[in-house]
């Protein structure tokens, strides 16, 4: 993987209106590619898409030829319907992709405040130099606008349109588009559900995938993933570099232009996943995943065991995972009771390669509570599982102090799906926490969004029975190795959320932060080993 040519389609520098910009320069930007070994981005400025369009891409060629590396940054031009009527702005336009400096364009109908479909005629101006249009497609976007990017494909076939920085929320909008239309592609950045990569090659192609990266924060997760999805060495090339290469009508490198920077010796752990190689000398335990039949918008084959239960093993194995720790679909969104004990049966035969969080949705609390001591005595969960958020029954509810007192008197860990909402928020167990100081509360996703990260970070600071749990943990730009450092490595958890995430990402994510692999390993594993050894069950 080393060797491997990577080409970033999501490159973006300048400092914006909207938050603390990940690259405020290009030598930032620059830097970053060193550090994951990527060779080459598309590259836009923020302020193309806060400011003006023509403004921001102006200054965007300035600092490209400023840093000296435009061997490395490739502009991609931010348009909008404006830029039709604006001065000066069609010949400018013209003379650039005219030229071949400029390549690809971006487009943020969101930001810029216009419907897809009115691009057309910007677009028309345009086509004879075929550029790629790339659209960063926000998590709830638009569904109309989906549709007209489509729309706008069919009406430029020569060109090439990508959907880039799409999570899994409205992704089957997506695989549509990429049936509708043969001119239709996706990058990995943001594709962090198990299998889809591989669904969509088999149905489509690899040379309809391209690479690309999230926020900073998601630092090498999809550089991991890309190393170990099960496709041959000519299709990681496709998707690394070579379908970008081609639709900008560019040559391939002859060698490689990232020099790795001095860190990554003291990260060999994250040599061995960038490379496509399992882990070996750590104890990696994955504390956050699920297993069952999916729904709610996840495209996955496997739905039925113990088909399940054999993919994850391979995973784990190609991976390096010694142990992953379950919350049962079946009980998390069925009959709390049987979704449990159909889990048991299910993975039982499966030693030390599973454990359980036993599901407690209220709901069901007049049949789960009599049965707490016969689950716990009989070895297989070893904490307890909440989802508020879905369930719709607020964490605050009376209903739920059978869990936590049972957890505070058994020294138990309780794995809580945390999220900036009104059921599951971080600061509504700031009371819950102290009453019950012998129950270990591992916050789920560390809050979700930024405001729940921050009041995760505050709960932890203040309670040492409070643990982070890494997974779902990249829906904020915030840096993770920032909230470790607040709470200290010894209390963060790692999970993956496998079963509807792809374990590589996260496992990448994770290891590929800047930080010496010493720093890291406690979370691993380690950290989840103690607090078994707490438990009195």
């Amino acid at each position: 993987m080393d060797r491997l040519t990577l080409f970033d389609v999501n490159g973006d520098i300048g400092c914006s209106a909207y938050g603390e910009a990940d690259y405020p320069t290009a030598t930032a930007l620059v830097e970053q590619l060193d550090y994951l070994g990527i060779d080459r981005t598309l590259v836009s400025h923020a302020e193309s898409r806060e400011l003006n369009p023509t403004w921001g891409n102006r200054r965007l060629l300035r600092e490209i030829e400023a840093s000296g590396h435009g061997d490395r940054l490739l502009p991609a031009f931010t348009v909008s319907p404006s830029c039709y009527f604006e001065n000066g702005v069609l010949p400018f336009l013209k003379e650039k992709f005219s030229s071949g400096q400029v390549r690809a364009i971006r487009i943020y109908p969101e930001i810029c405040r216009y419907p897809v479909l009115h691009l057309e005629r910007i677009l028309a101006e345009l086509a004879v130099w075929r550029p790629a249009v790339l659209w960063n497609c926000p998590t709830f976007a638009n569904e109309n606008d989906i549709r007209d990017f489509v729309t706008l494909a069919g009406k430029f076939p020569e060109m090439s349109f990508l959907f880039t920085q799409k999570m899994w929320p409205g992704f089957g909008s997506l695989i549509d588009a990429l049936w509708r239309q043969k001119n239709i592609y996706v990058d990995i950045s943001w594709v962090h559900m198990r299998d889809t990569v591989k669904l969509m090659i088999d149905d489509f192609g690899a040379d309809r995938l391209v690479f690309g990266t999230g926020y900073k924060a998601h630092y090498g997760a999809a550089v991991a993933a890309l190393a170990h999805y099960p496709i041959t060495p000519d299709q990681r090339e496709l998707i690394g570099h070579g379908n970008i290469e081609r639709l900008l009508r560019l040559p391939p490198l002859e060698k490689k232009l990232a020099v790795a920077p001095a860190l990554l010796a003291r990260k060999p752990l994250w040599q061995r996943c960038r490379n496509g190689l399992p882990l070996e000398g750590v104890p990696l335990i994955d504390a956050h995943a699920h297993a069952g039949p999916a729904n709610r918008g996840w495209y996955v084959r496997q739905i039925d065991f113990p088909e399940i239960a054999h993919v994850m093993i391979n995973q784990m194995d190609r991976l390096g995972v010694k142990k992953t720790v379950i919350s049962a679909e079946t009980a998390l969104f069925g009959n709390s009771l049987e979704g449990n004990l159909f889990a048991e049966k299910t993975l039982t035969p499966y030693p030390g390669r599973f454990a359980g969080y036993l599901v407690f949705n209220p709901r069901y609390k007049a049949e789960m509570v009599p049965a707490f001591d016969s689950f716990f005595q009989r070895g297989f969960f070893v904490g307890f599982k909440i989802l508020a958020a879905y369930w719709k029954i607020p964490l605050t509810h009376p209903d739920y102090e059978a869990v936590w007192s049972y957890a505070d008197h058994h020294r138990l860990p309780i794995l809580v799906h945390t999220w900036d909402d009104s059921y599951n928020s971080p600061a509504m167990l700031k009371e819950i926490v102290r009453k019950y100081p012998h129950a270990n509360f591992l916050l789920g996703h560390s809050g979700g969004g930024t405001r729940g990260r921050l009041e995760a970070e505050e709960l932890a600071v203040n309670n040492a029975n409070v643990h982070l749990e890494f997974c779902g943990s990249f829906c904020t730009p915030r840096p993770f190795e920032t909230s470790m450092g607040l709470v200290g490595n010894d209390r963060v958890i790692f999970g993956s959320d496998t079963g509807g995430h792809d374990q590589a990402w996260e496992l990448g994510r994770y290891l590929s932060m800047p930080l010496p692999d010493d720093q890291l390993i406690p979370g691993l594993g380690r950290n989840f080993e103690k607090l078994e050894a707490q438990s009195t069950k």
